[in-house]
């Protein structure tokens, strides 16, 4: 906005890198710390998974939600108030004996942390400018991936040395440091309703009218498709590591590591690719195609060494998230000039959850009932249904990119 303090373009995607790490961290440290939790306090996996598929439902929602309202207010002090929020559920949980409150509460941490993606990319967007917008952007989400993987090695360190609950104390600790980096940082910076750069001949368009103009249904229900295979592995793989092959609880959380290495690797293939084809529906086709071809010895059952498994389940999710940037991270942007880049950061990243709740329930059932041969080969029906329906997607959004410029 005109007059707002503009930080340098190194600070603000450092700002963001650590944000957005220590809060995606104290978002999967319950997912991360699963198994222990399912033990301690003797429920089965279908009662430990209510939280994660209730966060998911709250997060999603309220990514609709607080996205429009990131467009409204500032979003330095949205950012501000989630991670606060995060930061006390945390230290509650660590608390908590009994899982019908540890779910309440983590639904609670859902509507937390849907504060904090929308207003976060507006941030980056309206600091940094438009044309920096997608390198910085890309910069800031990797965080994620680099935060699963120190939440996925700092979680069985933890485990061997003391019990699941100090996990949250930390991140809570961590939390709070954050917070105040945030608020020295952002001092003085004054961000309110976000600008609209339209033409003054264009018409004011609803947000129902935008997502009919931009054709969005087809790619909300593909958004739909990689939270199911991105989230629901990333969430049930140490089950199933410690189930099938017999692993040691802290060594099946440990051996998925490897997940966010490829999560990182994925994005920034896939920007590597978009920066060649500049079409992101082009993209993300690309990718579903190789998470598609991962799929093929799990659907067909073939047996393969545990190495391998893990390694095919985690190109399978590091895919998603290079399915992940281009629609999530790098779509809002075609949305700037009309002051929406939150809001469809928010509605748009809301159906990835959509899909990662239902995974985070569906396969604990699918598990529980019909086995985890059964969870494999819906990854592969998921991964083939999504790229059809990407690939018919192309032409639609190629016309839609031209007629915005």
């Amino acid at each position: 906005m005109e007059g707002t303090k503009k930080l340098s373009y190194y600070k603000v995607v450092a700002l963001g890198f650590l944000v957005y790490f220590f809060s995606y961290a104290m978002r999967l440290d319950y997912s991360a710390s699963l198994v222990s939790i399912i033990s301690d306090l003797n429920i089965t996996k279908t009662a430990a998974s209510a939280a994660v598929t209730g966060s998911l439902i709250t997060y999603g929602v309220g990514q609709v939600i607080c996205g429009i309202i990131g467009d409204k207010i500032s979003p330095v002090k949205m950012i501000s108030v989630a991670m606060l929020g995060t930061v006390l559920v945390n230290i509650l949980v660590s608390f908590c004996t009994r899982i019908e409150l540890i779910t309440v509460l983590w639904c609670i941490n859902g509507v937390c942390q849907a504060m904090l993606w929308p207003p976060l990319c507006r941030f980056v967007s309206e600091q940094v400018g438009t044309e920096k917008y997608s390198n910085a952007v890309t910069i800031v989400g990797l965080s994620a991936s680099i935060g699963t993987i120190f939440i996925y090695l700092f979680v069985p360190a933890v485990l061997e040395i003391t019990i699941w609950r100090n996990v949250f104390r930390c991140m809570s600790f961590f939390g709070i440091i954050m917070i105040l980096v945030w608020l020295f940082a952002t001092r003085g910076i004054k961000m309110g309703k976000a600008a609209v750069q339209k033409k003054k001949e264009e018409k004011k368009i609803s947000l129902f009218g935008m997502i009919a103009l931009a054709g969005l249904i087809p790619i909300f229900i593909i958004i739909i498709l990689q939270g199911i295979l991105r989230d629901g592995i990333q969430t049930w793989l140490p089950s199933l590591v410690k189930e099938e092959f017999k692993f040691e609880e802290s060594t099946s959380i440990l051996s998925t590591a490897v997940l966010p290495v490829l999560s990182m690797v994925s994005v920034i293939i896939s920007n590597t690719i978009y920066n060649k084809l500049k079409n992101e529906l082009k993209t993300a086709t690309i990718m579903f195609s190789v998470a598609a071809l991962a799929t093929f010895p799990m659907a067909l059952e073939i047996k393969t060494p545990p190495l391998v498994s893990i390694l095919l389940a985690s190109l399978i999710s590091g895919c998603m998230h290079g399915v992940n940037h281009m629609l999530i991270s790098l779509i809002p942007k075609h949305f700037s000039r009309y002051g929406m880049v939150s809001t469809f950061s928010g509605i748009l990243n809301s159906f990835t959850y959509v899909g990662a709740s239902v995974a985070s329930f569906g396969y604990a059932f699918i598990s529980d009932n019909f086995g985890w041969a059964a969870v494999q080969i819906s990854w592969c029906v998921t991964a083939v249904v999504a790229s059809i329906i990407c690939l018919l997607k192309i032409k639609g959004w190629t016309s839609f990119m031209k007629e915005n410029r």
